[in-house]
């Protein structure tokens, strides 16, 4: 429950969705499907594929433009045996960044350090690099760098080579100015980027790495392929005629050409093929003959490889042709067969394109059609060759446990390609050798008690761990317990985590004390629609947290400094609604460093700008309206819903978080049988309630108030989540988020 009233928000099921026929499909309880239905997934394939979570379907790192650019620099510095520095940030984006790429490197034979500011603020600084620029040839930036143009020239200028990867948002001027200096960028809120752009730091880094590994096989890396497919008049090479072409020309499975035409044939077109590939005899009439589109066709395929569904077709049609125009026919040795290939690699009843397309949830179906048909071949081909790779696989899925803590971590939507890396990073988190995942895995089943371990339990008892270290600036504990590949070494710089951690809540709370004072000296609350803080001669690292807190409570976003030296570090929060990022843009002139997302930024500033900037953030809070928390609820539940079947149905929706979060539930006309406090201080609540004749056992946390409005009503709308009973696992338990009565 809230402070601050929240206003509910019941989600309406979409009404052109046939929801029974896709629980049925499925074989899922109709809530659950309704569930899946207001997020989005409102088909069979959304469907399919939210549950199927392959690394396959991680979208192609070649997406980003400059990333040949940055994989040959890379490559380049391995091969010359030059010194590599990762540069990171302290947050666990930054630090599990840090440690992919370092642990990556070093696999492929690079010699590579890695540097984390932790006094100096966030991002490149030049008195850093300047104890550097004698010993390192290449610096790799990691969930930072973006906004860094001045580093990033001093860098140049002292001859050592920069890649940027980051995924702040950056303005259009400074990529420009960046990519001026012959700079590769990665980051997907560019505006030439087409794919998924809602990565953390370190999916970022994990598409860089898979992109290093891919260059490694010379078969595929930079080389030409023309996908091509025809439409015929019938299936005889020598009786029937092509009716259609297509072709696709892809460097490192990326589309960089088209050719697409009909073909008038010589013969009527039968209406049973038209009625399979519509193609009718009035669309080709004043189509170029064969002997015209061939030539045109071979000059465009050049001497790029050939990838054909079903070869033995399509090949023996175009070869006939070629033959009877005198020209050499293409070789079957030259041409890679995704039929073929399919059927090696996958067991299926069927492996035409169109049920390759159903099992593997293409996005572009084929129809028939040559272009659709090519361009459902090309994903057959990217995804082909993802499954026959098990190396790069194994790789990629291994390296998902350090990508997924650094998702779960930054709050970004865990959606598309966040939730197959962290889907994927916890399954392989209990699998894996990697001694520090063998130690959280006993302390959390042994010390903790938890029956089990998903994101949200990882993001509970490890993330803050890892925080820790580098809040308290000592952020290489947390790397030397990430990467070590001792257990007695793991171990012990585990507990120095744990060791932090306690420090960090000692911190946090006297800083949340010295806060909140602050706020009532400095802040008005009637008037002041943004908390504006300063405070000084306090200790760093919390401030994060502390403002997330300040945010929680008010409703309202929250700027918190510290002052020392002259200067002074800014944490911003806003809450939904509000993008403070875009609000702290217009002041950036007065910031030394500046960067962030929508809800979240941080800045340096000189001590005495602080004024103008209070002044200024005055003015611009006037055009906002800042609306009551919302609390969005999936779904309206029948008590009878209330049962282990459909909680256990629920862990489909794993590993929920941002954008995805464990379903809200309501539950209409709950009268209240009984409730007692528990804990210290009488903080939280045991609450039973029967609705419908079935009995409801809710826990409600951190609010002792609540007896005020439990004692004057007897029926109440409750709206919360569902667990299981910490005390017994065989018992469901309602997670009373808030209620109001019924009158």
């Amino acid at each position: 429950m809230n402070n601050i009233p929240y206003k509910w928000v019941l989600k309406d099921t979409e009404k052109n969705v046939n929801i029974q026929e896709l629980a049925e499909k499925f074989n899922f309880p109709v809530p659950l499907i309704k569930i899946l239905v207001n997020r989005g997934y409102d088909t069979e394939d959304k469907i399919r594929k939210f549950i199927n979570s392959d690394i396959i379907y991680l979208q192609n790192p070649f997406l980003f433009n400059d990333m040949v650019s940055a994989v040959e620099i890379v490559k380049k510095h391995i091969e010359e045996k030059n010194k590599i520095l990762i540069w990171g940030d302290k947050d666990v984006d930054g630090i599990t960044s840090v440690c992919l790429m370092t642990k990556t490197l070093k696999k492929l034979g690079a010699d590579v350090t890695w540097y984390i500011p932790q006094v100096e603020g966030y991002g490149l600084n030049k008195e850093t690099i300047e104890k550097y620029k004698d010993t390192v040839k290449l610096i790799v930036t990691v969930d930072c760098g973006i906004t860094a143009y001045e580093e990033v020239k001093y860098i140049k200028e002292n001859n050592i080579d920069v890649i940027i990867t980051d995924h702040h948002e950056p303005t259009k001027e400074i990529v420009e100015k960046i990519r001026s200096l012959n700079v590769p960028i990665i980051n997907p809120h560019l505006e030439d980027y087409t794919g998924f752009r809602d990565l953390a730091g370190v999916g970022v880094a994990l598409k860089f790495i898979m992109a290093i590994l891919m260059s490694y096989d010379k078969n595929y890396y930079n080389k030409n392929f023309v996908i091509l497919d025809i439409e015929t008049t019938g299936l005889s090479p020598i009786t029937d005629e092509i009716c259609e072409i297509a072709a696709l020309k892809v460097v490192n499975f990326i589309p960089k050409d088209t050719f697409s035409t009909l073909v008038k044939p010589n013969f009527p077109i039968p209406q049973e093929v038209i009625n399979i590939h519509k193609i009718t005899n009035e669309m080709v009439k004043d189509a170029p003959s064969i002997q015209e589109v061939l030539p045109r066709l071979l000059d465009f395929i050049k001497d790029a490889t050939l990838v054909v569904h079903n070869a033995d077709f399509d090949i023996s049609f175009i070869n006939y042709q070629l033959k009877k125009l005198g020209l050499e026919p293409i070789p079957f040795s030259k041409v890679i067969d995704t039929f073929k290939l399919s059927k090696e690699f996958l067991v299926l009843s069927s492996h035409s394109l169109h049920s390759l397309s159903s099992y593997l949830l293409f996005t572009n179906k084929p129809s028939h059609r040559a272009l659709d048909d090519v361009l459902a071949t090309a994903e057959l081909f990217y995804y082909l060759y993802l499954i026959t790779n098990s190396k790069l696989r194994l790789f990629v899925e291994e390296w998902t446990i350090f990508a997924f803590l650094g998702t779960i971590s930054d709050i970004v939507p865990l959606i598309e390609e966040n939730r197959i890396i962290v889907k994927k990073g916890i399954e392989k988190f209990f699998s894996s050798h990697l001694p520090m995942t063998k130690i959280v895995v006993d302390y959390i089943k042994n010390t903790l008690k938890k029956p089990q371990i998903d994101a949200e339990t990882i993001s509970w008892n490890l993330i803050p761990l890892i925080n820790s270290a580098g809040r308290l600036r000592q952020v290489d504990v947390a790397i030397d317990f990430l990467l070590t590949e001792d257990i007695q070494e793991a171990n012990f710089y585990f507990q120095k985590l744990l060791e932090l951690n306690n420090q960090r809540k000692s911190l946090q709370n006297t800083n949340l004390s010295i806060f909140y004072n602050l706020i009532d000296k400095q802040c008005n609350l009637k008037e002041d629609i943004i908390l504006f803080v300063v405070a000084e001669g306090i200790e760093r690292g919390v401030t994060g947290i502390i403002a997330n807190n300040i945010l929680k409570e008010f409703n309202r976003p929250v700027i918190l400094l510290i002052a020392e030296d002259g200067k002074a570090t800014g944490t911003a929060r806003s809450p939904k609604g509000v993008n403070i990022y875009r609000i702290l843009k217009k002041t950036e002139h007065l910031f030394e460093k500046f960067g962030g997302h929508e809800n979240a930024c941080g800045f340096t500033i000189k001590k005495e700008n602080i004024p103008i900037l209070k002044n200024q953030l005055k003015i611009l809070q006037e055009e906002l309206v800042i609306e009551p928390p919302l609390l969005e609820i999936d779904l309206e539940l029948n008590p009878e819903n209330f049962n282990l079947e459909f909680y256990r149905y629920l862990s489909i929706l794993e590993p929920c978080g941002f954008e995805n979060p464990y379903p809200i539930f309501m539950i209409r006309n709950s009268k209240i049988v009984d409730w007692k406090y528990f804990g210290k201080d009488n903080k939280h609540s045991l609450v039973t309630f029967e609705a419908n004749k079935k009995i409801i056992q809710a826990v409600c946390w951190d609010i002792p108030d609540i007896a005020t409005i439990l004692r004057n009503f007897t029926y109440f709308n409750i709206v919360g989540e569902m667990e299981l009973d910490n005390q017994d696992k065989n018992k469901l338990r309602f997670v009373l988020l808030d209620l109001q009565p019924v009158i």
